[in-house]
């Protein structure tokens, strides 16, 4: 897919913005007016080649039916800790803005603590998850231990199951049976912005 121009970028700056907003996609006279574009047919015959150029995709059935094709944004759902674990706050905070294709479930968490600081994952870095309800062994995610929440590497062996932290400063979480435990999510990629400078819009 190659990239839109900018004119093409204004369009598809409006549509998510406005879904994010509104929590449905634009119609052609929304978007006509939050453009101030008096002609409608200049909105579709923009619509067509978005369309054509698999930027968005199109339901015939419906007026409102325009989704983006590539994730713009990424909701941060809220907060979790790397010491230890504590309740995890999964409201929404805003939206992170990335260029790349993502899963469409993909998710940010903020981190707090730095019980995986020697695989680089510090205080206050944004850890990418995919919602996934199994791990491999020594992968790194987010888990639920018995309504607390904390992001660790993940170990089994013939002694049972472990919450690993990445800092010899923190202790081994062991799951004990009878434990409400779930892993939430894997951690695919972590994100960090110097000088506080990361890019959250709040709707």
């Amino acid at each position: 897919m190659s990239e839109p121009t900018k004119r093409q970028k204004q369009f598809l700056d409006f549509i998510e913005e406005f879904t994010e907003a509104n929590g449905y996609s634009p119609s052609i006279r929304d978007i006509g007016e939050g453009l101030k574009l008096s002609s409608t047919a200049s909105v579709k015959k923009m619509l067509d080649r978005l369309s054509e150029g698999g930027f968005i995709r199109r339901a015939s059935s419906s007026a409102r039916g325009i989704e983006l094709t590539r994730k713009r944004s990424i909701p941060v759902i809220g907060r979790i800790k790397a010491g230890m674990p504590v309740m995890s706050e999964e409201n929404l905070e805003g939206y992170i803005s990335v260029k790349d294709l993502v899963r469409s479930d993909s998710f940010f968490l903020r981190v707090e603590g730095d019980s995986m600081k020697n695989k680089g994952i510090m205080d206050g870095d944004f850890a990418l998850l995919r919602p996934s309800p199994v791990i491999d062994n020594g992968k790194i995610g987010a888990f639920r231990l018995n309504g607390e929440v904390t992001l660790k590497t993940f170990r089994r062996n013939r002694e049972g199951m472990f919450l690993v932290p990445e800092n010899e400063d923190y202790p081994v979480i062991p799951v004990h049976e009878g434990d409400e435990f779930e892993v939430i999510g894997i951690l695919d990629m972590v994100l960090r912005f110097f000088k506080g400078q990361y890019d959250i819009k709040y709707s």
